[in-house]
């Protein structure tokens, strides 16, 4: 069988030991090198037992780079706002503290030191990923104040994971628009975007992000079909990565699902089952995205290098 022009893009999910210090046990990582150039980084994985202090492990540290830590429900797909947990993360060098218990990103600017994040409480099992934007993953330790503040200068870095409701801020030209519902979910399937789509997004855009060159996804699937309506397949002026995965924590090379991808003005068919990620270079056809069968519902996150997400239809011939 010839190879196929665009197999290059469609990259197996890597399961690692992250950086040293980081986190305590191996989980999705991929860096540029990884993913063709893609500048930026990111890591996914699941919090599955009250533990100790991560990311670092321990002290503090910077990055040179805009950081995003997320924190979602483990598979709920009736309720993308079930969150059975305490978390809290420390910010800034006087190391204030911020304590929440809903799906949140807590935004890092470039620069800023960030300290230890804790489980305070679980009662099930909780996804954690993290967008650094920069190709390459870089940190550095640096001191921090000796006592945890409760001041609020970092406070309007936490953000709960709602999509915003003004439909200016979607700019997506998929539909997405018309179905968010008053708590700030998306529910694509249920409205007819398309039978594949998901059960229940949340999607955050730079203005809801502090201005970060970044939009991005989570939503959970599990059904069958066509994700959307209104073309054949569509672009986006800046790269983006398409992240497929499992939902079991104990399974990270398990999907659950297996689905087809048109990559390219041909529509060059690709069909994966496994924890996938895909790279859109800026300007890139693809779609028509179809899951084929759906044995366990799965998760997938989208992760835009722009604040917009303007998604042109390509005209197709015939």
């Amino acid at each position: 069988m010839a190879k196929k022009e665009f197999a290059n893009l469609v990259k197996p999910m890597i399961i690692k030991a992250p950086p040293k210090g980081l986190y305590p046990e191996p989980r999705i990582w991929m860096e540029g090198k990884d993913l063709e150039g893609f500048d930026a980084h990111f890591s996914f994985g699941f919090i599955k037992k009250p533990t100790g202090p991560f990311h670092p492990l321990e002290g503090a540290i910077v990055h040179p780079y805009d950081e995003l830590l997320v924190f979602e429900t483990g598979g709920n797909t009736k309720n993308i706002l079930e969150f059975d947990a305490e978390i809290s993360v420390e910010l800034g060098e006087e190391r204030e503290e911020y304590v929440f218990t809903q799906p949140t990103v807590v935004l890092v600017p470039k620069g800023t030191p960030h300290g230890t994040v804790k489980v305070r409480k679980l009662g099930k099992p909780i996804v954690h990923y993290s967008i650094g934007l920069a190709a390459a993953y870089k940190a550095s330790p640096t001191k921090v104040g000796a006592a945890v503040s409760k001041g609020k200068k970092y406070a309007k870095y936490i953000k709960k994971m709602i999509t915003a409701v003004d439909p200016k801020a979607i700019g997506s030209g998929m539909g997405y628009e018309s179905v968010i519902g008053r708590d700030g979910i998306m529910r694509p399937a249920k409205f007819g975007v398309g039978p594949g789509n998901g059960d229940e997004i949340v999607w955050l855009y730079g203005p809801d992000l502090e201005g970060f060159k970044v939009n991005f996804t989570w939503g959970l699937y599990s059904q069958c079909g066509k994700w959307h309506r209104g073309g054949e397949s569509h672009y986006h002026p800046e790269a983006e990565i398409l992240c497929f995965v499992g939902l079991d924590p104990d399974k990270p090379d398990y999907l659950g699902a297996e689905l087809e991808l048109g990559m390219g003005k041909d529509l060059e068919r690709h069909v994966f089952n496994t924890p996938t990620c895909v790279v859109c270079p800026g300007g890139f056809p693809h779609l028509p995205l179809i899951t084929r069968w759906v044995d366990k519902p799965y998760g997938f996150f989208v992760a835009c290098l722009s604040g917009e997400h303007a998604s042109p239809w390509v005209e197709t011939k015939g």
